[in-house]
């Protein structure tokens, strides 16, 4: 059975991904491509244009549907309204279109600039908000640190502004960054998994682990199996389908494992999407997760751009 699935797996990878040709494959398998882009503004890009440029262009090289833009609010505290501005335009304007998503490292005064931001840039919107709260953490937890940004969330997706009868872009997703479904030395929550589902459009769900474009057979209490468990249980007692992001870790500082080598062209060469394509096929073959049928797994992220640019220039 595994050698089929190999077998399967490698005449999906053949037909699936682009040769970095400057276009996008349409036989793609993964809906959602995304990276985060660590070095938005720490790095420089931001406002430069040759930067700017060469990030997209590379974004298109690579089949990448989707950035995550770090340190807004720290850039729209700086006064670099109208340099994001001007970002998201070009992104947008690519062929194909570039989505942009905003990260969110928590509800005070960061995210007060990019809701001022999104209320005044008609033309020039993200096209998401990615949170960054590590509620699982150290002393946070999900009621003091995360239900309040699911409240600012909601609130910029869902209620007009004064004087308007609709909100402003109620096609924004809610993207969801979750390592661990549980508040510190507390066991795996169903609680907390429902309102997740409840509130999100689309949940990023991490999947570091040394050989992550294999479906791991762990049994721990994070694993991604149990997670994925854990988010199909709510989806069925909400009737509510789950839309998921796997995300893959090439940091190579990070204390996390990460897979690096897999992709990089001194090492295995293999494509970004190859890994979710592995992914998906030992997932859809498992038996280990039940109620698949409320899983919707639209996709992966990168984590993240300059170890990414590294592996693959």
């Amino acid at each position: 059975m595994k050698y089929l699935l190999k077998i399967v797996c490698i005449l999906i990878l053949c037909y699936s991904c682009d040769d970095d040709d400057g276009t996008v494959s349409v036989g793609l398998l993964a809906e959602h491509r995304g990276v985060y882009i660590n070095d938005f503004y720490t790095g420089g890009i931001l406002g430069n244009n040759t930067l700017e440029d060469n990030l997209l262009a590379w974004v298109d090289e690579n089949d990448f549907t989707d950035i995550y833009l770090y340190n807004i609010g720290a850039a729209l505290g700086d006064e670099l309204d109208n340099d994001l501005r001007s970002f998201v335009k070009k992104a947008h304007n690519q062929d194909p279109y570039v989505r942009v998503s905003f990260v969110s490292a928590g509800f005070g005064d960061s995210f007060t600039e990019i809701e001022e931001y999104h209320d005044g840039r008609k033309d020039s919107r993200p096209d998401g908000i990615v949170s960054e709260i590590e509620f699982w953490n150290g002393s946070m937890n999900f009621t003091d640190n995360y239900a309040p940004w699911i409240n600012k969330v909601n609130d910029l997706k869902f209620t007009p502004p004064p004087g308007e009868v609709a909100p402003l872009n109620a096609g924004i997703t809610r993207q969801f960054y979750i390592g661990k479904i549980k508040d510190p030395g507390l066991p795996p929550s169903l609680t907390i998994a429902k309102e997740l589902v409840m509130h999100h459009d689309q949940i990023f769900l991490t999947n570091y682990h040394s050989d992550a474009w294999h479906l791991s057979n762990s049994t721990a209490e994070n694993s991604i199996v149990n997670k994925l468990n854990l988010l199909a249980q709510a989806g069925m007692e909400l009737n509510k389908e789950v839309t998921i992001v796997i995300l893959f870790n090439v940091y190579q500082m990070s204390p996390s494992p990460e897979i690096w080598n897999y992709f990089s062209t001194a090492g295995m060469d293999n494509e970004f999407e190859n890994a979710f394509v592995e992914w998906s096929g030992e997932y859809n073959a498992s038996t280990d997760i039940s109620n698949k049928e409320f899983l919707n797994i639209k996709g992966f992220g990168i984590y993240r751009y300059s170890d990414a640019k590294n592996a693959r220039p």
